[in-house]
């Protein structure tokens, strides 16, 4: 598992049941974003599904929706797959204000992520 780390958020790396899962931990927001691109980038080259874990990401800002939003149409043109996991409440009234559910899919738990799925155009379970 490789680690990243960027002012006030990690990101650690793995692959579980052919999906590519960065661990976001700490808050998501401008101070953020290199380190995150970069991870995204990295994702992007293993030719699986990405999945971001949300589960430990305490704050988001306006700048962490328009890299989620990015690198949604960046994946979507590499038609590669990409969901949201696990938001904390507050994060996930964030991302529904912002109506990134409908077009990144949020997921609770890794096991309701479909196997093997197109590109997704954004339906939320």
């Amino acid at each position: 598992m490789q680690e990243l780390r960027g002012r006030g958020m990690n990101i650690t790396q793995d692959t579980v049941d052919g999906h590519y899962i960065l661990h976001l931990d700490g808050r998501f927001d401008f101070g953020t974003r290199k380190t995150f691109k970069e991870a995204v980038d990295a994702a992007s080259e293993e030719n699986s599904s990405v999945v971001l874990d949300l589960k430990n990401v305490t704050f988001v800002d306006s700048s962490a929706l328009g890299l989620l939003v990015i690198s949604h149409q960046n994946l979507k043109n590499k038609k590669i797959p990409f969901y949201l996991l696990n938001p904390q409440t507050y994060v996930k009234q964030v991302l529904d204000l912002a109506n990134i559910g409908k077009m990144i899919p949020t997921y609770q738990n890794l096991g309701e992520i479909p196997k093997g799925s197109p590109v997704s155009s954004g339906v939320s379970a």
